[in-house]
């Protein structure tokens, strides 16, 4: 763990680099609860496009042009601010993002494609070129000591203080601990299973957010369960590292149902861990 030691002093930056560095700072669009929040002011953006360049079009194409635009941001732009349209926008306007078509979906599109993937990457490594690097203060961890706190829920599970079937294994550190010392014991054919089993909880927890989604009018959010298992059976790297995680907690809960001796596993565990770090 570092205590970080902020600067307050800000180099001067260029506009480009100040505007995106501001942009930053503000939540994601793929943080709003509110869906509205962000369509209303995707639509406020779009009409001083509109304004900015002196055109005249009709409601309809408007309308269209907003809804598509939209669609399109929190499609594949969801990692920028609203702050970050307001100045790809701008940026777009005085020619700053290449040839303009008139203001269409594949202009306003372009715009915030090389927004994303040439103008921040630039921007980003300006600032943190000028920016002054955090000073840290190096404080010791004390891993033995997390390790044995990992241990004593074990334990508090394993003498039932805990309830195993629905206990949680955040971040798999309690699975971690238990495979770092070769507790973890499991037959392929038993693994493939365990992964089998993951998949059905992740596809069980997909439904019931997007259910949660359409209750709350947020339609717009729904994750399309179908595609998201399609890309895990070709072997997507991201949805597959969403399966491991959740094969981990299942594989950590198993483990523990197979002890038979309690206090012989934990004194054996405790063990472990003392001549680990005996050794360093």
């Amino acid at each position: 763990m570092n205590n970080i030691v902020k600067h307050t002093n800000i180099p001067a930056l260029s506009p480009v680099a100040r505007d995106i560095y501001s942009a930053s700072k503000k939540p994601m669009i793929k943080s709003f609860d509110d869906i509205n929040v962000v369509v209303n002011s995707i639509h406020v953006s779009v009409n001083k496009v509109i304004a900015d360049k002196g055109v005249r079009m009709e409601i309809d194409d408007i309308n269209y042009l907003k809804k598509s635009i939209s669609l399109d941001i929190i499609r594949d732009f969801s990692t920028l601010s609203l702050e970050d349209i307001n100045v790809c926008f701008s940026m777009g306007v005085r020619g700053k993002l290449g040839d303009y078509y008139g203001i269409n979906v594949a202009t306003l599109y372009q715009w915030l494609d090389k927004y994303k993937n040439e103008v921040l990457p630039m921007a980003n490594g300006e600032i943190y070129d000028k920016m002054p690097k955090p000073m840290e203060i190096e404080t010791e961890v004390d891993y033995k000591a997390f390790d044995n706190s990992l241990v004593k829920t074990i334990q508090n599970i394993l003498i039932g203080e805990i309830e195993l079937n629905n206990y949680n294994d955040y971040g798999n550190v309690h699975y971690n601990l238990l495979d770092k010392f070769n507790f973890i014991q499991f037959t392929p054919d038993e693994k493939i299973e365990i992964f089998n089993r993951a998949k059905d909880v992740v596809k069980h927890n997909l439904t019931k957010k997007n259910l949660s989604l359409i209750e709350q009018g947020k339609s717009i959010q729904v994750i399309n369960t179908e595609k998201f298992l399609n890309e895990i059976e070709i072997n997507s790297k991201t949805k597959n590292d969403i399966i491991i995680i959740e094969a981990k907690k299942i594989a950590f809960r198993d483990c523990l149902r197979r002890i038979e001796n309690t206090e012989k596993f934990i004194e054996e565990l405790t063990q472990k861990i003392e001549e680990h770090y005996g050794k360093k």
